[in-house]
Parts: structure tokens; C-alpha cells; sequence
């Protein structure tokens, strides 16, 4: 293989500018890391991955900047929209960490949350690094790693024009990811529903009684009690999302 063909290494700096987007975006290797890591990372998968695939049949190396510049915008934007794919588990995790706090009453305890790079509530930002250990034992993360590389084949460097294909997927995708938040949260939703009428009618008999501070405890010790009954139910519904991360990052391409 000549590594100073000209071809050669136009499918190199392809490869790269999707695998540093693609990077930059990816919760394993996101905020955490520094850009110039990030960078680092990307230009090692171009390495590998170089010799593994074959760029499109239309790849020539363009005679003008513009060219150039719309090749670059097209490698980034695809490694976008998969890390991207990547990334709706820890937007799963943060939402319905609001979600599960808001009912039961600590949404005024906020923790930083190292993978999203912003303050988070204390069950998101447990739910988000729940999600990274599992990645890592269920070795999910290599699976995203073939995904990426599948797409390389799927969608060669190169490839001209992009078309909307996966732009019904990734509405939908964004779409559950507020459904799957709130059926996480549902059973402390419908317990906050029930103590939240049960003082109410309490208020209405006993007119004297401190309703509102007494309800706080109630509501705190009765969301932990339903958290942990329900805790495998809620482990359950962020692996279905783990486990189907590569198609999903195989879906969101946008074909022409």
C-alpha cells in the first residue's frame, strides 16, 4: 500500500475528520477528555481503520478548495449525527433524572455531572455514570466501535451528496427519549400522585395542620421506598437503550 498516494490520503484525512467528530460527541471520550485527546483518538482510528476500508469510487482528490471544504463538512456532519446517536443515552439518563427528582423533591440538589460538563441533579448525574459503567462491563463500547467502522463501509468517504434518510429516525429518537424518561419515572410520578391527594384531602380534615412541610418528608421517604423497589425496572429499561446503540448509530446515517 503507497501511503503517499494522493487518494490514499484524502480517505486518511476523511476517515479522520468523521472519527474526531464522531469523537468529540461520544460520551465515553466527551467533555472529560482534552480536544487535543479527543483529536488524538480520532487520528488513531483514522490509522486503523485506514487499510480496513475503501473509500467511494467517486473519492477524487478535488481540484479546488471548495471541494475540499464540502468533503470536510460532509465527513464532520456524519460523524455528528453518530455521535450524536451515541450521546441519547446520557440526554436519557439526565432527563429522566430530572424527572425521577422532580417528584421526589430534590430537584434543589444538584451535583456536577462530569459527562454532560454541567451541573445535573444527584439521581441524573447517578443514572449517567450508571449508564458508563455498564457500557464498559456489558464491553458495549466496542460494538460502537464496529458501528463506526460498519458505517465506513455502509457510507464510504466520499460518498456524494447526503440525503434525509435518517432524518425521520432521528426525530424519533429524540422524541423517546422524553417517553422512555417518563415511563422510568412513572411509578414515582403515580406515587407523588398519591401522597400529594392524600394530604390534600388531610388539609381539608384537619385544617390546623402544617400540610406542606409535613408532606416534603412524606414525599422523600415514599420516592426512595418506590426508587428502590423499582431500581432493576429502571436498570432494565437504560440497558434496552445501551444494548441497541450501534444500530441505532447505523439508523441516524444519512443515505442519499
Amino acid at each position: 500500500m503507497d501511503y503517499l498516494d494522493a487518494e490514499l490520503l484524502l480517505h486518511g484525512y476523511a476517515i479522520f475528520l468523521r472519527a474526531s467528530a464522531f469523537v468529540f460527541l461520544l460520551p465515553l471520550f466527551g467533555r472529560p477528555l482534552p480536544v487535543l485527546m479527543r483529536a488524538a483518538i480520532g487520528a488513531f482510528i483514522a490509522i486503523f481503520l485506514l487499510p480496513l476500508t475503501e473509500p467511494s469510487a467517486s473519492l477524487v482528490v478535488p481540484s479546488h478548495l471548495f471541494d475540499l471544504v464540502i468533503l470536510s463538512l460532509r465527513e464532520v456532519f456524519i460523524g455528528f449525527i453518530m455521535g450524536y446517536s451515541a450521546q441519547i443515552i446520557y440526554y436519557l439518563c439526565d432527563v429522566a433524572g430530572r424527572l425521577l427528582s422532580m417528584e421526589i423533591g430534590l430537584m434543589q440538589s444538584n451535583l456536577f455531572n462530569p459527562m454532560m460538563g454541567d451541573q445535573g441533579t444527584v439521581l441524573g448525574t447517578g443514572l449517567t455514570l450508571l449508564s458508563t459503567v455498564l457500557i464498559f462491563t456489558l464491553n458495549i463500547h466496542h460494538l460502537i466501535l464496529l458501528a463506526f467502522k460498519r458505517s465506513l463501509e455502509l457510507l464510504p468517504t466520499g460518498t456524494p451528496g447526503l440525503g434525509a434518510a435518517g432524518a425521520a429516525t432521528v426525530v424519533e429518537g429524540v422524541g423517546k427519549i422524553f417517553l422512555l424518561a417518563v415511563q422510568m419515572s412513572a411509578p414515582l410520578i403515580a406515587v407523588n400522585f398519591i401522597v400529594t391527594l392524600t394530604f390534600a384531602i388531610l388539609g381539608k380534615a384537619v385544617p390546623n395542620l402544617n400540610i406542606l412541610i409535613l408532606s416534603f418528608g412524606v414525599r422523600i421517604l415514599a420516592g426512595f421506598f418506590v426508587l428502590i423497589l423499582v431500581f432493576v425496572v429502571v436498570v432494565q429499561f437504560l440497558l434496552g437503550v445501551i444494548n441497541g446503540t450501534p444500530e441505532r448509530m447505523l439508523q441516524f446515517l444519512p443515505f442519499p
